[in-house]
C-alpha cells in the first residue's frame, strides 16, 4: 500500500500513529506501516506474543525497520497493568489486580513491583507500558472497579505515583490513564460512550491522581472515551476542553497525550476512525492509537496529511513525540540475557 505523500511542506502524519500489527512475526503489513507510513509506535497484544525470546525478536525486527529509514526508535507499547489486563503472562512476573494491590500492598511495594515489571519489559524490547490506571472507581458497578487501586482519590494518587516512579526507575516509559477519569461511569467504553456522573466541573476527586502523576513526571497520559457534560458535548478524546484547557492548561501537563483506541465503540460508534483521528489531533492529542485495522491507519494518515488546518498541530505533536522517542534505548538487550533471565520461570 502506497504511503500518502507529504502535502506541501508540513510534517508527515505517519509518526503520529501507534498501531496494532497482525501477528507474532514481522509480516508485510507491519513492515509497510513502519517503513512506508513511518508510524511512531506499535502496540502489542496477545496475538503478537508467544515467548520472551519471540517478543525480543519481534521488537528487534520492528526497530530494525525503523532504523532502515533513519528514524528514531519506535515506541513499542503493551498493556501490562495487572489482573486480567496483562498481555505478557508466564514466565513474566504476574501482577495482581490494582484493587488487590490497593487493599493488600503499600506504595513502596507497588513501586518495587513496577521496577521489576519494567526491567522485564525492557529486556524484551518493550519501552512503553500503558499503565498505571488512575481511575477512581467509586462502586463495583463501574467497569474499572478491579483496575482501580481504590475508591479514595488520595490512595489512587499515592499508588499511581509509586507505580510511575517504579516504571521510570526500571527503564520504561509509563502512561497514566484514563484522563479525565472513568471512575464515575457505569458502562464500558469498549462498547458505548460512557457519561460521567459527577456534576462538579472541576472533578477534584477524579483529577487528583492525574495532578499527582504530572508532579511525579509521568511522560505520557492516555485519554478516556468519556463524555463529561459539565465540560462540553464531546468525548474527552475529541475535546479541546478536556485536552487543551484541562490537561494542558489546568494540570500543566507538557508530555505526550495518547488517545485510547479510536476503534472502540465509544468513538467508532458515532465517528469514523479517520475523522476521529483528525478531531483528536485538533483537540490536543499527539499520538493516535489504532489497534486493529491497518486500512483505517492509512486512511487516517491520508486525511490528516490533506488537512491544512492541522499543520500547526502536526508540528507540535511531532516535536513532543520526537522528544519522547529520543529517550528510548537504541541498543536491545542481549538475547542470551533474555534467555538466562526467563529460564526456569513458570
Amino acid at each position: 500500500m502506497a504511503t500518502p505523500g507529504p502535502s506541501r511542506d508540513w510534517p508527515s502524519a505517519g509518526p503520529l500513529f501507534m498501531v496494532g500489527i497482525p501477528g507474532p512475526r514481522l509480516d508485510e503489513a507491519a513492515r509497510e506501516l513502519v517503513r512506508e507510513l513511518r508510524v511512531g509506535g506499535v502496540i502489542l497484544f496477545s496475538r503478537n506474543i508467544e515467548t520472551p525470546e519471540q517478543v525480543w525478536e519481534l521488537t528487534r525486527d520492528l526497530q530494525q525497520e525503523a532504523r532502515a529509514r533513519g528514524d528514531l526508535p519506535l515506541l513499542i507499547a503493551v498493556d501490562q497493568e495487572g489482573g486480567v489486563v496483562q498481555r505478557l503472562t508466564g514466565p513474566f512476573t504476574r501482577i495482581p489486580a490494582a484493587r488487590d494491590l490497593g487493599n493488600n500492598a503499600t506504595p513502596a511495594e507497588v513501586a518495587a513491583l513496577s521496577r521489576t515489571v519494567a526491567r522485564e519489559l525492557a529486556l524484551v524490547g518493550v519501552n512503553l507500558n500503558l499503565a498505571p490506571v488512575l481511575d477512581v472507581a467509586r462502586s463495583p458497578a463501574c467497569p474499572q472497579w478491579r483496575r482501580s487501586y481504590s475508591s479514595d482519590p488520595e490512595q489512587v494518587a499515592r499508588f499511581g505515583a509509586a507505580a510511575i516512579r517504579g516504571f521510570l526507575e526500571g527503564g520504561i516509559l509509563p502512561a497514566a490513564k484514563h484522563f479525565p477519569g472513568l471512575g464515575d461511569t457505569s458502562v464500558d467504553s469498549h462498547q458505548v460512550l460512557p457519561t460521567a456522573q459527577d456534576p462538579d466541573a472541576a472533578r477534584p476527586g477524579h483529577l487528583l491522581p492525574f495532578r499527582q502523576a504530572v508532579a511525579a513526571g509521568v511522560p505520557v497520559i492516555m485519554t478516556a472515551h468519556v463524555h463529561v457534560p459539565a465540560w462540553d458535548s464531546q468525548p474527552a478524546t475529541l475535546s479541546a476542553v478536556a485536552l487543551s484547557d484541562w490537561l494542558r492548561g489546568n494540570l500543566g501537563f507538557r508530555g505526550v497525550i495518547i488517545t485510547d483506541d479510536l476503534e472502540m465503540g465509544a468513538i467508532a460508534g458515532a465517528t469514523a476512525v479517520p475523522a476521529a483521528a483528525c478531531q483528536a489531533l485538533m483537540a490536543g492529542a499527539d499520538l493516535l492509537l489504532i489497534c486493529s485495522e491497518g486500512k483505517a491507519v492509512w486512511e487516517a494518515a491520508a486525511l490528516l496529511q490533506s488537512d491544512h488546518s492541522l499543520q500547526q498541530r502536526l508540528a507540535e505533536a511531532q516535536n513532543r513525540l520526537e522528544h519522547l522517542r529520543k529517550q528510548i534505548a537504541r541498543k536491545p538487550a542481549d538475547l542470551e540475557k533474555v534467555k538466562a533471565y526467563f529460564k526456569g520461570r513458570g
